[in-house]
């Protein structure tokens, strides 16, 4: 059936075809990704609903005033016919594209609504990223941590001391090896590193002690730990000495 026969001037009822999301369909290249099409449909939904309440868009009306007027004036029925037919294709297709645009900026404000949220969500979990590693990590390690955290967070996994711990001890055991050296690294770096960080002290990494003392050499002042005996060792730039009540922390 052509278009012009679908015009309401021409049908009475009918359905109409898929509403106002016509036409948006999943971008599965998304459905992993950074954006959700169901967000977006449901924000976009609402958007046109409030549009709909607070500023309606009135419907185009069949010019039954101006075709009556033209036979009254003598025009012939065809003439008449014609003319108002002409009249309404025009604002009909004003109204059409209105709606198009309405349609649009709707869908433009769900998807920067959806889009803030994301920004949001990644600086949050990036500021945890850096809380979490060592002062000195790097760039390509604080991305990494960051994935890691909005991974875990979309798949409904938790960050407690505990689940941290646990994923920080398997990842040093692939350096130490089974044994308490993993432990006690991965503990300095989930519980004593952020309590350090607080109380203004700076964490650094593994110190070996040999010979009755700590080598220190080419060391930088700052905390360390003593992963073989499971002690946190403090380094001013003179001399080391252990923090028992950090050393504690990592029990």
């Amino acid at each position: 059936m052509s278009r012009t026969l679908k015009r309401p001037m021409f049908r009475r009822g009918g359905t109409v075809n898929d509403g106002i999301m016509t036409g948006l369909t999943d971008r599965k290249q998304l459905q992993n990704g950074t954006l959700n099409p169901e967000i977006i449909r449901g924000t976009t939904q609402n958007i046109l609903s409030a549009m709909d309440e607070f500023a309606p868009m009135a419907k185009t009306r069949l010019p039954i005033g101006q075709f009556g007027l033209d036979i009254a004036t003598g025009t012939p029925i065809g003439e008449a016919l014609k003319s108002g037919y002409k009249t309404f294709t025009t604002q009909d297709d004003m109204r059409r594209a209105a709606m198009a645009k309405r349609k649009q900026a709707a869908v433009s404000a769900a998807i920067s609504s959806q889009m803030n949220k994301k920004n949001q969500s990644v600086l949050a979990a990036e500021k945890k990223a850096k809380f979490l590693l060592p002062p000195n990590a790097t760039a390509e390690q604080i991305r990494a941590k960051t994935a890691e955290l909005i991974r875990s967070e979309q798949t409904g996994k938790t960050y407690s001391t505990a689940a941290n711990l646990e994923r920080a001890v398997a990842d040093y055991r692939r350096v130490y090896g089974e044994g308490s050296k993993a432990f006690n690294h991965a503990s300095f770096d989930v519980k004593v590193a952020p309590a350090l960080r607080e109380a203004g002290k700076n964490p650094r990494s593994n110190i070996k002690f040999k010979d009755g003392k700590y080598k220190t050499k080419g060391k930088s002042p700052g905390v360390y730990i003593d992963v073989e005996n499971g002690k946190v060792i403090e380094f001013d730039g003179n001399v080391a000495v252990e923090l028992p009540e950090y050393s504690a922390l990592l029990k």
